[in-house]
């Protein structure tokens, strides 16, 4: 039986879907063409961004207020002459040119001084307050110039003093800065009086006069007091050298080291009082020696009343 010959079948090409017009050419580097980079990214358009008012300054009237004033008992509100009037001319110093000048508000002038003024230009009416106010707006510059140097406006700082103060400017902003400020010397002070050391907190007290014969809590609520109501005097009188003089000599008569009285400052020697200086009338005992103690023969008082405070206390 004769066999029979097999071959192995073609592989027939797998069809891929493309066609072979359509497979993809091979481009060489050197025949890509450069394409001009004409495009432009535009420009983004502008925004207005708003800026906060808050803390600019405007360009506000400036307001006169008169200082003559009752306060009403049921409003407790201020109460002003419904009308006030002033002329519209003064004689001022001029502190740049030395002089006394003639100043007058004119409408329609530029200047407010005579000299400066049209030969013709005469003062038509005076300058009215309306229920205690003047207001004066940026428009009318010549106004605030001759409001401001006027002899009777209390912000004047070159005003004559022989003349009576009739308004003032009413400065909010001014205002607001000077209640800030004693606001926080207020703080400072109290402050100050709650963390002082015991020992100088006591010292302060007697010097103060705060009674000091009581718990260390109302001693400090004591000088809180004291602090609150004139904080500047508070903290001056800490900074002041004859403050700690103060409290050494106040704790030297405690020790019966001293003896100061009205009229006199002497030493305590048994039964004795050798004088150490004479109190002037009407000088406060403890200020007066306290200056004496600060120089001349005073500082050697004060050095032996400090050497006999330090014996007792050891």
């Amino acid at each position: 039986m004769t066999k029979k010959k097999t071959f192995p079948k073609k592989k027939s090409a797998v069809n891929t879907g493309v066609l072979e017009a359509e497979k993809p050419t091979e481009i060489s580097v050197e025949e890509i063409t450069p394409v001009e980079d004409t495009f432009k990214v535009p420009p983004m358009p502008e925004t207005k961004t708003s800026v906060p008012s808050f803390g600019r300054k405007k360009n506000l009237p400036t307001v006169y207020e008169l200082t003559d004033h009752s306060i009403d008992p049921k409003t407790k509100q201020k109460k002003y002459s419904i009308v006030y009037m002033i002329k519209a001319e003064d004689i001022i110093y001029d502190p740049i040119k030395g002089v006394n000048r003639k100043i007058r508000y004119i409408p329609g002038e530029q200047s407010i001084y005579e000299d400066e003024q049209k030969k013709d230009a005469k003062v038509k009416v005076p300058i009215t307050f309306n229920d205690g106010f003047c207001i004066v707006g940026v428009q009318n510059p010549t106004l605030k110039k001759f409001l401001d140097h006027h002899n009777q406006n209390a912000d004047n700082p070159n005003r004559m003093t022989n003349t009576r103060i009739a308004f003032k400017v009413k400065d909010e902003q001014k205002k607001a800065k000077v209640n800030l400020k004693q606001s926080t010397m207020q703080v400072d002070a109290m402050s100050m009086a709650l963390k002082m050391p015991i020992e100088k907190l006591i010292g302060y007290a007697k010097v103060l006069g705060v009674n000091v014969e009581k718990s260390t809590d109302e001693i400090r609520y004591d000088m809180k007091i004291k602090a609150q109501k004139n904080p500047a005097a508070f903290i001056r009188g800490l900074d002041n050298p004859l403050t700690e003089i103060k409290e050494t000599l106040i704790s030297a008569k405690e020790y019966k080291i001293i003896d100061i009285q009205k009229n006199r400052a002497c030493w305590v020697m048994g039964t004795e009082r050798p004088l150490i200086t004479h109190i002037p009338i009407g000088q406060n005992p403890i200020d007066y020696f306290a200056g004496f103690c600060k120089s001349g023969e005073g500082e050697r008082v004060l050095t032996e009343i400090k050497r006999q405070i330090e014996k007792h206390n050891s």
